[in-house]
């Protein structure tokens, strides 16, 4: 899952975290009853990437490895609402991770 501007170009991270952070954020604590998880994708959703590279990796981190513990469940479960956008949650994590990781 690659999300791509217009005309095929890839977003930069700074552009990907700013347009999809919120998103992102709001289907975690839509979905999850967990507080530790619910305050992490607050935080998220309020840390700035360029002002707090560090703590915004740690939340990312901890909240793609809550979606690896609970993607198949979302996947499975046939009360679980908007399991597209669990899973393009659970991407935009991965790439994210993997870009400010490089």
């Amino acid at each position: 899952y690659v999300i791509r501007e217009r005309g095929g170009e890839t977003m930069s991270t700074e552009q990907m975290i700013r347009i999809e952070m919120e998103g992102l954020c709001e289907t975690i604590i839509q979905y999850s009853n967990d507080n530790y998880i619910i305050s992490y994708a607050k935080q998220l959703r309020n840390t700035s990437y360029q002002e707090d590279k560090e703590i915004f990796l740690i939340l990312i981190e901890r909240l793609y490895q809550w979606y690896e513990r609970e993607i198949e469940r979302i996947k499975e479960s046939e009360y679980t609402l908007g399991k597209e956008a669990h899973l393009r949650s659970f991407e935009l994590l991965r790439n994210i991770q993997n870009k400010i990781k490089k």
